[in-house]
């Protein structure tokens, strides 16, 4: 006699790109009201599947028998129905399918600015970043330096860093066209700015760094090289009355005008610029991710980008058929081996459309509970979720980079705490899977709750505690066995319960992490009864180790 049934399937997350063929494999078990229980041939049950996120709602996984076969990114729901005596019997599991190259929740990924050309209006110069000389703030040499020292304070994490003003004229310049690398970031004795460009993007990997470009599908200039080709094509968006429309200007005597994406994909331009690109700076390929800023569908309040074109007799390029373009934008990308990542998610595009599935990763990460709950960090991964603060504790946030290294890309103030408040819990949680929200309490997997105590952020793993405010305590996963332990304010002789992974740990070797590299603290510091007495100064982490491991 049955009493329930369930279904499992032996992979949660299916990859879509990284593993070819990969599959995940059905079990239906049967359970008596003794708590007996029986696996039952899958071919007895009515198997579907249906999706729950995924833009578009395109169809994420296909039933094979009792196989899962993943077809787009998203969140799939698969449910199996028995009939039995008389009863229906139903049953069901979620799998998730990562159509990206990247894991980007185990990723630090991050800007850097390398500078600006030109005059800023009024309303910018106001700005810290409008305060100093800054056509150019980072040279494609000094970039190297600020990647080896965020390598150092990270400790190695793998990292991505995208590089904003790399063309020529800086941020903000040239577009639609990629095809010129600024001259001004030449390193000395190369050729050319383009030359100096892939030697950065080789020499990083030696920093456990990919980098990677910072491009705009969205402005347009008239000082652009394909300009008179845009106009003549009819992709540039226009006001009611059919002239070029400006929504804003940044630099004197620069208005900005925006790209029509779906007549620039009529007209094979999106794609044209796409390959021009990659053909360019083919080391990008290995990196296999780029970043679109400002890709957006919509003007606010839901205003189309180009009223002219959203009208019927004119083409009828409502943000609807925008959206439609940016997926097949997404695609076209990935067939060429690249994920997209972008800055924020839902703003500007018709509600709901938060690229899930598509879109790998965003800084400005929506704050909703709800969201953050249905979504894993596999699908959608988060940089920076707020401009004023660490975020969230208990989801977690990373970083964003660029406004560091604007102020001061030497001696990088705030970097180093900055990562570990934010990015080394968000890393540690973000393998985790979320199961629920209990009051103020969220509960991960493996034991992991992160709530608030006496008025203080902790996160615990049992007796395991990795954070307690400012103070963290935080396994470096990327790179075990090592705890990275750090203190906003400082403190003396804590005790810090170890996780019990190191049960075998009689004594520890601790080094202090720096910009340029560890510098020995202590060795042999003795571990009792699975406890370390700890004490650190201001500001300060280091790097925890067994004795004598390399």
């Amino acid at each position: 006699m049955i009493d329930r049934i369930s279904l499992t399937a032996d992979k949660r997350v299916l990859q879509l790109v990284r593993a070819e063929g990969d599959a995940a494999t059905l079990t239906l078990e049967a359970f008596s009201a003794d708590g007996s229980h029986r696996v039952l041939p899958i071919g007895n049950a009515t198997v579907t599947a249906r999706t729950q996120h995924a833009s578009g709602n395109v169809q994420v996984v296909a039933i094979d028998g009792g196989r899962v076969i993943p077809l787009e990114g998203g969140i799939a729901t698969i449910e199996a129905t028995v009939d039995h005596d008389g009863r229906r019997h139903a049953a069901s599991t979620d799998v998730v399918v990562a159509p990206f190259y990247r894991d980007y929740h185990q990723t630090l990924v991050m800007k850097l600015f390398m500078g600006m050309e030109g005059d800023p209006t009024e309303r910018l110069q106001a700005t810290p970043m409008f305060q100093k000389p800054r056509d150019v703030l980072c040279t494609f040499a000094d970039a190297l330096e600020v990647i080896r020292k965020a390598d150092n304070l990270t400790r190695g994490m793998p990292k991505i860093i995208y590089l904003v003003g790399w063309q020529k004229g800086g941020h903000d310049h040239g577009y639609p066209a990629w095809d010129e690398v600024n001259p001004t970031l030449k390193r000395p004795g190369d050729a050319t700015a383009l030359d100096s460009l892939r030697w950065l993007i080789r020499e990083a990997r030696q920093y456990n760094t990919t980098v990677s470009l910072h491009i705009n599908m969205l402005d347009a200039y008239e000082q652009s090289p394909l300009w008179d080709e845009y106009v003549a094509k009819d992709c540039l968006a226009r006001d009611e009355h059919g002239d070029l429309l400006s929504p804003g200007i940044q630099m004197r005597g620069e208005p900005m005008y925006n790209v029509v994406y779906p007549r620039e994909w009529e007209e094979g331009l999106a794609q044209r610029r796409i390959d021009r690109l990659i053909a360019m700076i083919p080391e990008l390929t290995e990196g296999q991710t780029i970043q679109i800023d400002v890709f957006i569908a919509q003007r606010e309040g839901g205003t189309p980008i180009s009223p002219w074109h959203a009208k019927p007799e004119n083409g009828g390029l409502t943000p609807g058929r925008y959206v439609e373009t940016q997926r097949d934008i997404f695609h076209y990308w990935r067939e060429h081996g690249f994920d997209v990542t972008g800055e924020g998610i839902f703003w500007a595009h018709p509600p709901g459309e938060g690229f899930t599935g598509l879109q790998a990763m965003s800084w400005w990460y929506p704050s909703d509970p709800e969201y953050q709950m249905a979504i894993p960090e596999c699908l959608m991964a988060r940089g920076r979720t707020d401009r004023g603060s660490d975020g969230d504790f208990r989801f977690g946030s990373s970083m964003h980079g660029e406004e560091i290294w604007q102020e001061d890309r030497d001696a990088m103030p705030g970097f180093l705490g900055m990562f570990c408040r934010t990015t080394l819990p968000w890393h540690y949680l973000s393998r985790l899977d979320r199961l629920r929200i209990e009051g103020e309490s969220l509960h991960y997997s493996d034991g992991v709750v992160a709530q608030t105590e006496a008025g203080r952020n902790v996160i615990r793993r049992g007796d395991f505690v990795l954070r307690e405010g400012d103070d963290l305590f935080v396994p470096a996963l990327w790179k075990a066995p090592e705890i990275i332990a750090y203190s906003k304010r400082g403190y003396e002789s804590r005790t810090w319960t170890l996780p019990g992974e190191w049960c075998d740990v009689e004594s520890v070797d601790l080094r202090e992490i720096t910009a340029d590299g560890l510098r020995p603290r202590a060795e042999g510091a003795p571990v009792a009864d699975g406890k370390l007495l700890l004490t650190l100064g201001e500001d300060e982490a280091v790097s925890i180790v067994p004795a004598r491991h390399p």
